[in-house]
């Protein structure tokens, strides 16, 4: 039985997580006349607000991808006043954004020190986003098309990203979201994606809110537990980049091969480069409870937090 999210992803905990929401019955409720850009400018303003970072996105028709990482580290340096003002802002949402927050309002809080505490974990968490974007997406779709009833067919799902491995094929599945389901035949061409952002592209394809706010990850180490620096990243955004282009060839052709820094760089992430093509050919398998290497897999699932999950990119599972 899966665990409850409160145990996946707790509260002010760093770590990776890919979110996906999909709408109810499959409809493109996204392609609607301005609403993925209303998305794109609530995502924008709670990535602003919150300890969270954007990794990678895609607003497609009828689901949505965001890769965030939880950032702890970073709310626990603004000021008692600064976590305030933040924690105010999103309990008081406004047409899904954060609210706006008055300084008389941050004076007669009166916030204490457990309180401040616990609204630095919140604030280090995508929950918020989810919720608030979600449901304000929900009432102005139902409005616009004067209806009632569910847009989304859920929450959303988690999956937790563990290593620097998994966090690469998740942002590059990610990327590559647009294009294998034919809207585009070049990546870099995305409409609302990641893809086109991180190969400072400035069209626009990525001329929105959202695409500012992406993370390029490179000087961001992956954060143990406790929010400690563990391992860096081994890669850039032009790394990222050159796979998912070069992916795309060997998805589109049938044919081509990874350049040899690629077959040099995957398996250092734990990565199988032979089973590669083959995985991202079928769609990638980005979903499940934990996305990373065997190894990292192993650790977590004897430390008896998440349980394993199969995927064509890192060869052997744990049992």
């Amino acid at each position: 039985m899966r665990r409850p999210r409160s145990d996946r992803m707790p509260l002010g905990a760093p770590g990776i997580w890919h979110l996906i929401s999909r709408c109810v019955r499959r409809a493109h409720f996204l392609d609607g006349p301005g609403r993925r850009e209303w998305l794109a400018e609530r995502f924008a303003a709670w990535f602003d607000l919150l300890a969270v970072d954007c990794l990678a996105y895609a607003l497609m028709g009828n689901h949505i991808h965001l890769v965030v990482r939880t950032r702890p580290d970073l709310a626990a340096k603004w000021s008692d006043a600064e976590v305030t003002r933040r924690f105010l802002a999103m309990r008081s949402v406004q047409n899904g954004a954060p609210g706006v927050v008055a300084r008389t309002q941050i004076r007669s809080a009166g916030m204490g020190v457990q309180a401040l505490r616990e609204a630095r974990k919140a604030l280090a968490h995508p929950g918020a986003t989810m919720r608030a974007v979600k449901e304000g997406f929900a009432r102005r779709v139902n409005q616009e098309e004067q209806a009632a009833g569910h847009v989304w067919e859920s929450r959303y799902q988690d999956v937790a990203v563990i290593d620097a491995g998994g966090a690469f094929a998740c942002v590059v599945y990610v990327d590559l979201n647009p294009f294998r389901a034919g809207l585009v035949k070049d990546p870099v061409k995305s409409l609302f994606c990641s893809a086109a952002h991180r190969q400072g592209v400035r069209a626009e394809a990525a001329d929105h809110a959202l695409a500012e706010r992406v993370c390029i990850l490179q000087g961001h180490p992956m954060l143990d537990s406790k929010g400690r620096p563990e391992g860096s990243w081994e890669w850039t955004a032009a790394d990222i980049a050159a796979v998912t282009a070069a992916t795309a060839r060997l998805i589109r052709t049938g044919k081509g091969i990874l350049p040899t820094w690629a077959d040099e760089l995957l398996p250092r992430l734990g990565i199988r480069s032979e089973h590669w093509a083959a995985a991202f050919g079928r769609g990638g398998v980005m979903t499940g409870n934990v996305i990373g290497s065997y190894a990292s897999r192993r650790k977590l699932a004897g430390a008896g937090r998440l349980a394993s999950d199969k995927t064509g990119l890192f060869g052997q599972v744990a049992p």
